[in-house]
């Protein structure tokens, strides 16, 4: 499932140059047919991140993941059509030494795009979030269909705050 997400050219940005990441820790959740998905999902990040003794980075990826979770329910899952139910949005926490990493799924092909907030509206300013709460964000389209959005944190006294993109 994480291959999904590593670019083909070397490490994923969320590493922070980790060239071998020795505990890789997974927690996923799969959302359909819940119309409280972005709580459920805080709550989800809130209980893994308590599992894995990161209490305090609960507030900061909660916000995060409700946010692209939010976005994935909103636009990912518009007028894409499943042979069974409802389209499946998926939460993906990897925890490694150094860096911690939400990415949400959703079956929509199209790019996440950050613009400029219209401060009038009462939506529109999720990815703005994103951006000022992560270290780093981005995404990648999936192999079969779809496309994962991804935020990533370095663990607060293990390699500060500066993750940098691998090229």
């Amino acid at each position: 499932m994480l291959d999904h997400l590593l670019p083909p050219s070397g490490l994923p940005p969320w590493t922070g140059g980790e060239s071998h990441v020795n505990r890789l820790q997974m927690a996923v959740r799969s959302f359909r047919h819940d119309p409280y998905a972005a709580r459920t999902a805080r709550e989800f990040t809130a209980g893994a991140l308590r599992a894995w003794e990161l209490e305090q980075l609960i507030d900061d990826t909660g916000v995060v993941v409700s946010e692209l979770v939010t976005n994935a329910v909103r636009h990912g899952t518009r007028g894409v059509q499943h042979s069974r139910a409802c389209p499946e949005v998926k939460v993906i926490l990897c925890h490694t030494e150094r860096s911690m990493l939400c990415a949400v799924t959703d079956p929509s092909d199209q790019e996440p795009c950050l613009r400029e907030p219209d401060y009038e509206a009462e939506s529109g300013r999720g990815l703005q979030v994103v951006d000022g709460v992560s270290e780093m964000w981005g995404w990648a389209p999936l192999e079969t269909r779809g496309k994962a959005v991804w935020a990533a944190f370095a663990l607060p006294g293990r390699g500060g705050r500066h993750l940098e993109a691998c090229h």
